[in-house]
């Protein structure tokens, strides 16, 4: 349809037809981008279907060969942008007054990252609501339902393992195998950064401290009751990052502030991601601020890179896509191979890792070895064999879960999805 358009523009003179050359310099006139970036072979690419077309590519065609508005809707429906004829008018129009609205009109239902239109027209507020009661609120019960274990005498050393696990059990449970699909990716999001804001506390679990140091108020040192407000905290901490990317979705998705698919992306994700941080490193201690440090930002690029994945204006060519396919599966391969040998050196160095739960960014204490009935030597033992569990409960979920979700999503994009 595209071609069928240039080929048949009026010319003047009597003559029809646009070359590709002259059909992007009339697209440039509108938009600056087609008279900066693109060539007549990217032309070729359009109109053989290699590259996919955008609402944003479309709106600036339509304009250029002086279509109605008529037309430009219907190109809006063939290219699968619209579920009927009216949707596909409302991103042409706005309001309703016929006026051509700009590229930056949001997408619909089916390319806004999942999101149907009755829910990113939801307000906020409903949102939060919903998603505090019907899925933090029961978790946080299940949490403190723990609890109940170390009642009836449970306390032998393997026992705060067990709690930390069961509690990111239903989490991940809930994240995926009950996700709440009306909100695209967030329930992934938030999920995975409880994730890692909990498996920290295997690394501190042997000598029954925790790293947010909840053991030191009052007399919960040995029992279960710091292990539960850990987890309560990340609890907290994580949805609080999902809801904040959320409501940054909502405001970049459509492209209202910025028309670049990564820098919607990176202002969705990365204020959570910096928020997390943040809430880390005053809370906790040095260790974890610095693990914190190198995983919350590779988590951050994954999810940039899936949103900007399902972003509509994100159509790579099918080279395109083969190229970051083969450059993600190596990117993978190496961070793997360079992860587990981390992993096995820190735990062969002797003096590695060697801080203890005595402090955080606002004061530091002292730990009486004495009461613990072990010496700081044998806690800082205890901490290494922590730390291996940590390490590679971690490095499981970044390569099986991130890495590998992030690899099928660049699969599934244009000849992915055909193939």
């Amino acid at each position: 349809m595209m071609r069928s358009y240039r080929e048949s523009f009026p010319a003047g003179d009597g003559r029809r037809g646009l070359t590709q050359e002259a059909l992007l310099e009339r697209m440039g006139s509108v938009d600056s981008d087609y008279a900066e970036r693109y060539s007549h072979a990217t032309v070729s690419r359009w109109e053989s279907g290699v590259t996919r077309p955008t609402l944003q590519r479309l709106r600036v065609f339509g304009k250029a060969l002086n279509l109605s508005q008529v037309e430009i809707a219907g190109l809006i429906l063939l290219a699968g942008f619209a579920i009927d004829f009216q949707t596909a008018m409302r991103y042409v129009t706005d309001s309703g007054d016929g006026e051509a609205t700009d590229h930056r009109v949001a997408p619909d239902r089916k390319f806004a990252f999942g999101i149907p239109d009755r829910v990113r027209e939801s307000s906020f507020l409903a949102i939060a609501i919903r998603f505090w009661f019907l899925r933090i609120l029961p978790l946080g019960i299940c949490i403190i339902g723990g609890y109940v274990f170390s009642l009836y005498g449970w306390n032998n050393d393997w026992m705060p393992t067990a709690y930390v696990a069961f509690a990111t059990s239903l989490v991940l449970a809930q994240g995926f195998l009950l996700p709440d699909r009306a909100a695209g990716i967030r329930e992934f999001f938030w999920v995975s950064l409880f994730f890692l804001l909990t498996t920290p506390l295997l690394q501190f679990a042997p000598i029954r401290m925790d790293h947010y140091n909840f053991y030191r108020i009052g007399d919960f040192a040995g029992t279960q009751i710091p292990y539960m407000l850990a987890l309560l905290a990340n609890l907290v901490i994580a949805s609080t990052a999902g809801l904040m990317f959320q409501l940054l979705w909502r405001q970049h998705a459509g492209g209202a502030w910025s028309s670049s698919p990564l820098r919607r992306a990176a202002w969705a994700v990365l204020p959570p991601v910096f928020f997390v941080h943040t809430a880390i490193v005053v809370i906790t201690n040095i260790s974890v601020s610095i693990q914190m440090a190198v995983l919350l930002p590779v988590t951050g690029a994954i999810f940039t890179a899936l949103l900007v994945l399902r972003d509509p204006d994100f159509n790579p060519s099918e080279r395109d896509r083969l190229y970051l396919l083969s450059t993600v599966s190596v990117a993978a391969m190496l961070s793997t191979t360079v992860g587990l040998a981390a992993i096995l050196l820190i735990y062969s160095s002797p003096d590695l890792p060697s801080v203890l739960p005595d402090h955080n960014l606002l004061r530091s204490w002292e730990i009486d070895f004495a009461q613990l009935g072990f010496t700081r030597s044998e806690a800082l033992d205890r901490i290494n064999v922590g730390y291996v569990w940590h390490a590679m409960w971690v490095f499981v979920y970044m390569f099986f879960i991130l890495g590998i979700r992030l690899i099928i999503a660049i699969y599934r994009i244009n000849g992915g999805r055909q193939h």
